[in-house]
């Protein structure tokens, strides 16, 4: 690729923020039910909701595609908007 072209875009962005929200959320959850199933582990389960949060926003990207601030080289370009 030469330095005047634009990089591929993405078909489904979001499918890595799908895949580490979940692996994240479902590992703690397990890590707070099986490490001390008769205490409250409260702070494990705040990590638990970021990992569902990052998951829901990765499905959300995923469904509805690139967006129109989708810069091609990474990151946003909302400063041309």
């Amino acid at each position: 690729m030469s330095y005047g072209q634009a990089a591929p875009r993405k078909k489904r962005p979001g499918i890595w923020l799908m895949l580490i929200g979940g692996l994240l959320a479902v590992g703690f959850a397990l890590f707070a039910l099986l490490a001390s199933p008769n205490s409250s582990p409260g702070p494990l389960w705040i990590v638990v909701g970021w990992g569902v949060l990052v998951f829901l926003y990765g499905l959300y990207r995923a469904v509805k595609g690139p967006s129109s601030l989708d810069h091609r080289r990474g990151g946003t370009d909302a400063n041309g908007r």
